[in-house]
């Protein structure tokens, strides 16, 4: 009897946790349906007309169809070129013994605890020197740099969890070191892949300080610089704001809904113990 107690009351806790995380992103959803004097009357509750023209209207006055082909890329080429720096790199710092080799562990350690905007000054001034400035190369690489070192870290953490042995025992078999990392190693350690690819997706998509500062060009700027635009330029009319706060979040709540399952076995699990 008490354990059906103690259960039901943790059930009702985090039944309790769960709607009051949900509320205000399903209000935000639920006010870009409902008019501007709607929503100014009462922030708070459902619609008293739904208005669909909403979405198309401020999709294309936010011009968000460029922006979101610009996140996804920007996000994309990240991901891809992220994953196969550290791909190697957390092998060599898991896996080899290389001189130097802690020195460079505590260097990305050191590159986590400094914050962004310590250096975005200077490299500003270098990134318009090399003519890196307003141009999409430029920013993904920035968003590049700015991903690998906790990343790295990451994926070094999960990597010496695999016992060394399973590479040994690959290395016997005839596989070369290049070899074992790619047909042994990696398929174990996919599932924080795809965790880390999920983070830098989130991170890219969400970020504004920096192509804010080095992207002038309306045509090259992402979603969440749009959405800062639109904020400023439509202020007045609350609807169309909780309708561009919809529309910038969806794909990331999109990502969540699908890759949940994977994103917390990705944080969570480690390989065959030895």
């Amino acid at each position: 009897m008490r354990n059906k107690l103690f259960a039901a009351l943790r059930y009702a806790m985090l039944g309790f946790m769960a709607l009051f995380a949900a509320f205000p992103l399903v209000q935000v959803y639920i006010n870009s349906f409902r008019t501007d004097n709607d929503v100014k009357l009462m922030p708070v509750g459902l619609p008293r007309e739904w208005v669909f023209n909403n979405y198309p209207e401020t999709w294309e006055i936010g011009g968000y169809g460029r922006a979101y082909l610009n996140s996804f890329f920007n996000a994309f080429a990240v991901i891809l070129i992220v994953l196969t720096l550290i791909g190697f790199a957390g092998y060599a710092l898991s896996k080899l013994d290389f001189k130097f080799r802690g020195f460079f562990t505590a260097y990305f350690f050191v590159a986590i605890s400094l914050p962004g905007f310590l250096y975005i000054v200077p490299n500003y001034f270098l990134f318009g020197r090399l003519g890196l400035t307003d141009t999409r190369g430029g920013l993904i690489l920035l968003y590049t740099a700015m991903q690998i070192p906790f990343n790295l870290l990451l994926l070094r953490t999960f990597l010496l969890g695999i016992p060394r042995e399973i590479e040994e025992a690959a290395k016997i078999d005839g596989c070369s070191e290049t070899q074992a990392l790619l047909r042994v190693t990696l398929p174990i350690a996919r599932p924080i892949f795809l965790t880390i690819a999920l983070l830098i997706f989130v991170n890219v998509w969400n970020e504004y300080l920096w192509a804010q500062t080095f992207i002038t060009t309306g045509a090259l700027k992402p979603v969440s610089t749009r959405f800062v635009h639109f904020v400023g330029e439509f202020s007045r009319n609350m609807a169309r704001i909780y309708t561009a706060s919809a529309i910038t979040i969806t794909p990331i709540i999109v990502m969540y809904i699908f890759f949940s399952k994977r994103f917390i076995e990705g944080m969570t699990s480690g390989s065959v113990k030895g």
